[in-house]
């Protein structure tokens, strides 16, 4: 299902005529990527850790479907076979599946105003000239002094991005507890390790970097970080 130029593929796991469960899942593309792109291109990622099975009922058949079910057939080691049924008892599988498709996509619509109308009050609150793409936090952890770590969480537009997380072993060397070496530490890692990359390429991610940071820790840990 499409809606605001963003697609969900509501997955659903049959075996034995068992509904084995669904997932909703949110490919990025571009705004105005057909249905049968979104489509094709998600089969190639969903299924390269894991075997196709004998039948795929589709919504929309890929692009070159005959060349997306030979792959599949390759990866499985058996005959794949896509289908887009218009009526029967497969055809109500699958509208059962894209209404499924439509309600999930209608609340991460609905979760992305909120954030949006969030980002933007933050936005208000700390003078920024626009919405935050991209929010970075910080914090340190030790235990009595010693395993001392950073980490970083990271938020958008779109609520957390976990994969974008990052921990930072603390190699020092620093005082048992020093939290204010810590965060220069890890700062330094963080964003050193950056510009170096910038000033090599001669060009900034934008979508790498952050525009709020926040920490966690009073005027020193401040301190440490600017």
């Amino acid at each position: 299902y499409q809606a605001a130029g963003q697609s969900c593929v509501q997955v659903f796991f049959i075996r034995g005529g068992a509904n084995y469960g669904n997932r909703a899942h949110f490919p990025s593309h571009t705004r105005d990527t057909p249905p049968e792109a979104v489509i094709g291109a998600f089969l190639a990622q969903f299924y390269d850790d894991k075997p196709p099975p004998p039948l795929l009922l589709l919504s929309h058949l890929p692009e070159e479907p005959e060349l997306v079910a030979e792959a599949l057939a390759i990866k499985a080691g058996r005959k794949v076979e896509l289908l887009a049924p218009q009526r029967g008892e497969k055809r109500a599988v699958l509208d059962h599946a894209a209404l499924n498709a439509r309600e999930a996509l209608e609340r991460r619509l609905a979760e992305n105003s909120a954030q949006a109308q969030l980002l933007d009050a933050v936005a208000r609150h700390f003078n920024l000239p626009a919405r935050p793409e991209r929010v970075e936090i910080f914090d340190n952890s030790h235990v009595m002094g010693t395993n001392p770590y950073g980490v970083m969480v990271v938020a958008g537009a779109e609520g957390f991005i976990k994969p974008a997380y990052r921990k930072f072993a603390i190699r020092g060397p620093i005082a048992p507890g020093d939290d204010f070496a810590m965060m220069r530490e890890v700062f330094t890692r963080r964003f050193g390790r950056a510009l170096a990359e910038e000033a090599e390429t001669g060009t900034r991610d934008e979508k790498t970097w952050p525009d709020l940071v926040l920490i966690d820790g009073g005027a020193g840990q401040l301190s440490a970080a600017v």
